[in-house]
């Protein structure tokens, strides 16, 4: 199964613009520099309500099947008891194995492989799914967390508005890692600890605008979840402190046990997988076979049932036996990992708080009998201990000091830095697995802490794209399109609609398998592909490259941001391959020189000159009131070429040029003249013929 999601766009979408219409007030101009903290909250108050949406959903199951473990407790005795997370976990084992395989786990990888990997897609079927697979898991008693869960589902929601408001592939992915901030925050009732879990394991890339977005989310969440259950510290534990300094020796050496702990939690989860691969058991079948073995274990110590956050307290006040302690520590590192490893949905987070919890108490304990005069608290030792485990499995220590700081009451400092600090570094020399990257690493992806910089990642997709593809009317013959591939000397024909917008491509491939079966009367529409996957001008190469391998397809249609009707060119793979190929002695951010401006069948370019107090002075590109079928490709600025981003301001005496149908070329050169100054001095622009440049079609 891959972790890859596939994006499914279509075409024929009305255009993005920065209006909003509001009832009685009609539509309402959003200032583009406001626009990200808007979707921000939007986000924000997506995650808060799905973290509130499964809170429910769990607490309601869990009512259920306590309920139904009853009745079966009264009808045959308590040995039932164990069959009750089983058959919670019968809707789970339909809906990972055929519904959402990606609703199985935690759902975090999945999170990370949309961030690198898919452009910040995520498919909308997930957020149902895993909020409905997860309220089963935890309902029923799977020993596993909801805050993995939640981020998935919160990154579900986030990418389907991304996508309905058409954002680009950057804003996507932020507006995801802001959906697993907000997530988190509203879950644990931890702002801090969601946006430095957003930003150091699932972005892993720090700048102001980064944080900004995903501190926005995260508030935002967090103001939704305190409205319904009010703010208080998560854990609720008694107040701690360290008797002496003396005793950050001993916080360090349960740092160094933490290390080995959490370590061992991933193996053992990962075992767990592997076991059920190794026996053949079908994704249909292992949530049940896993969940009934937690039932199992169940009988012998129920506290290791659900995320077991509520056990907590009770470790950190120090009166719960040393062997009770042992025996929890490991019945619930083997049932998270039967939980999590079947299939079934839930999260690591709180398992390994839990195991870290139980650590800390024993050592805690230890150091007591050995040390009666030095040793604090107990329950200081259960905080570090949850702070310690937790970073060496996930290898995020900014995340596990501040989720324990605000869960505990931001007490504490010293020792848990200090353990922090050992753990994480620890287990970083021991093992490069995390909890996380294991499992995307078994899928062919190796996310690494640092993304490697590439050149391609300067690149535009404006800068390579070919623009010479033919585009032929929808009714086009087979005769037609081989014509129009023959004068072309490529192999891809785009198809339009009456009104000339884009809707498909059609293949040599494919018009050569119609000829086979002496399907002459076939037309374009019949042949084309519909809603292929595209890029825009302004994707740097790295992405388009992504989706070409990905999709394992030979090129892509270039589509304009504002309007994905407009076709402006296509990608190949050979494209991007020369300019991988090209020389690496580039001066830092020196991008390539642009392609040569090519003429689209049934299209002309024109080349219009800014002309000071025209129209187009000083005038957004995306603002821009081009006629329909009119783009412009390429801005000529003081030697440079500017990419036409909807952004970009058009400057007096930029030399623009335009893609457009003939009929239209006096109303795109109306916007870029003077009219004023033609009257006064009776002089009427001269429009100017194209240039054609003078290079081999093959050679793009």
């Amino acid at each position: 199964m891959s972790l890859v999601a596939r994006p499914s766009r279509r075409f024929g979408t009305r255009s993005a613009q920065l209006f909003w219409r509001l009832p009685l007030i009609g539509r309402v101009r959003v200032p583009r520099n406001l626009v990200p903290l808007l979707l921000a909250g939007a986000v924000g108050l997506a995650a808060g309500f799905a973290a509130v949406a499964l809170t429910a959903v769990v607490d309601g199951l869990t009512i259920v099947f306590d309920e139904l473990g009853s009745i079966l407790e009264g009808l045959a005795g308590g040995w039932t008891l164990m069959l009750v997370p089983a058959i919670a976990a019968i809707p789970v084992a339909f809906i990972v194995s055929r519904i959402a395989a990606e609703s199985q786990g935690a759902g975090v990888p999945y999170v990370m492989v949309a961030v690198e990997r898919a452009g910040g897609f995520v498919r909308p079927i997930i957020a149902p799914a895993k909020l409905v697979a997860t309220g089963f898991t935890l309902g029923g008693g799977g020993a596993a967390g909801r805050e993995g869960p939640i981020v998935l589902i919160a990154a579900s929601l986030a990418s389907s508005i991304g996508r309905l408001t058409r954002q680009p592939s950057d804003m996507l992915v932020l507006m995801v890692a802001a959906a697993a901030a907000g997530g988190i925050s509203a879950t644990f009732n931890t702002p801090i600890a969601g946006t430095f879990f957003a930003m150091e394991v699932v972005l892993r890339r720090f700048n102001v605008r980064n944080f900004t977005i995903v501190v926005v989310s995260a508030v935002v969440a967090n103001i939704v979840a305190i409205s319904f259950y009010g703010d208080s510290a998560g854990l609720d534990l008694p107040d701690l402190d360290i008797n002496s300094n003396w005793e950050l020796f001993l916080h360090a050496i349960v740092g160094i046990s933490a290390a080995i702990a959490g370590i061992l939690f991933v193996r053992t989860r990962f075992f767990t997988e592997d076991v059920f691969e190794f026996l053949g058991v079908s994704l249909g079948v292992r949530p049940i076979l896993g969940l009934l073995g937690v039932g199992v274990l169940a009988l012998i110590e129920t506290n290791i049932l659900g995320s077991g956050l509520d056990q907590i307290r009770v470790f950190a006040e120090g009166e719960t036996a040393v062997s009770t302690l042992a025996i929890l520590m490991v019945l619930k590192l083997i049932a998270a990992s039967l939980t999590i490893g079947s299939g079934a949905s839930g999260g690591a987070f709180a398992p390994l708080l839990f195991v870290g919890a139980t650590l800390g108490a024993l050592m805690g304990a230890g150091f007591e009998s050995a040390l009666p005069s030095i040793v604090g608290p107990t329950g200081t030792y259960v905080v570090v201990g949850m702070a310690a485990v937790f970073a060496a499995a996930a290898r995020a220590p900014l995340t596990s000091l501040f989720i324990v700081f605000e869960l505990s009451g931001y007490s504490l400092i010293l020792p848990l830095m200090t353990a922090v600090a050992l753990a994480a570094a620890l287990a970083q020399l021991l093992t490069r697995d995390t909890i996380y990257n294991v499992r995307l690493r078994r899928a062919g992806l190796d996310v690494r802490d640092e993304r490697a910089p590439s050149p391609l990642d300067e690149l535009t997709v404006a800068t390579t794209m070919r623009t010479d593809t033919p585009i032929v009317s929808r009714m086009a013959t087979i005769q037609d399109l081989a014509n129009a591939m023959s004068q072309s000397r490529g192999n891809v024909v785009a198809v339009a609609d009456q009104r000339n917008r884009f809707i498909g491509l059609v293949t040599a491939t494919d018009v050569a398998s119609a000829v086979e079966r002496q399907e002459l009367n076939r037309r374009a529409f019949d042949l084309a592909v519909v809603a292929p996957i595209f890029v825009h001008p302004d994707d740097n190469l790295r992405y388009a490259l992504s989706l070409l391998v990905d999709h394992d397809v030979r090129q892509l249609p270039v589509v304009a941001r504002e309007d994905e009707t407009r076709l402006m060119g296509m990608l190949t793979q050979r494209d991007v391959l020369r300019e991988v190929a090209q020389p690496t002695d580039r001066e830092p951010g020196q991008r390539a020189a642009p392609a040569p401006v090519r003429r689209l069948v049934g299209a002309v370019e024109i080349e219009a000159r800014v002309e000071p107090g025209s129209q187009a002075e000083a005038t957004m590109v995306s603002q821009l009131p081009l006629p329909e079928a009119s783009v412009i490709t390429a801005i000529h600025r003081r030697g440079e070429v500017v990419i036409p981003r909807g952004s970009v301001k058009l400057e007096a005496n930029d030399l623009a040029i335009v893609l457009s149908v003939p009929p239209e070329e006096a109303a795109v050169r109306t916007l870029f003249i003077n009219h004023a100054s033609q009257t006064r001095n009776n002089w009427w622009f001269l429009p100017h013929a194209p240039n054609t440049p003078d290079t081999d079609a093959n050679d793009r």
